[in-house]
């Protein structure tokens, strides 16, 4: 554990390049707790990452509150989610970050789709398709979702981004 003295504040860390996914997910959390809103946060993390990536796809997709966003690190761990995530799963950023997005399938869901993913993000490529997930109530839904590959400036996959709707 490290110690830090008591004039060490948040600012201290402010160029320091986090390594492990639950601290960026500290970052997300104490960023987007600061009434900004969801679409002005990404644009701030998106330059902070160097994210080669046109975010407008994302402001039409955000005016849907139902509409779910996920981001994770290269290693899939989630490590922020917006609110439309919390309306359609029921679980808070709180009980997602850290975690496999898998953890919202269940028994039903297709094997066939589980591994199309991993084998689309395995080559760092998209996904596109219909996924059987459940709420944190135990209800099934049916998701559209649409998973990018974000890499920067230098062409390195620093997030994965996911795009999900409910499908009626």
């Amino acid at each position: 554990m490290t110690n830090l003295s008591p004039e060490v504040h948040c600012d201290t860390f402010k160029n320091v390049h986090l390594v492990s996914p639950l601290l960026h997910a500290y970052e997300f959390i104490t960023r987007a707790n600061n009434h900004i809103n969801e679409y002005e946060f990404l644009e701030e993390y998106a330059r902070n990452r160097a994210w080669h990536f046109n975010l407008s796809k994302i402001k039409s997709f955000l005016k849907h509150r139902e509409n779910a966003i996920v981001i994770t690190c290269p290693n899939e761990r989630i490590e922020w989610v917006n609110k439309g995530f919390t309306r359609m799963t029921g679980y808070g950023a709180y009980e997602a970050i850290g975690k496999f997005p898998n953890f919202l399938q269940g028994i039903e869901t297709s094997e066939v789709i589980r591994k199309e993913i991993r084998e689309k993000l395995t080559i760092k490529t998209s996904f596109s398709g219909e996924v059987l997930n459940y709420r944190k109530d135990g209800e099934q839904y049916l998701c559209k979702v649409d998973i990018l590959p974000i890499f920067n400036n230098d062409k390195v996959l620093c997030n994965f981004i996911a795009l999900e709707r409910e499908v009626n």
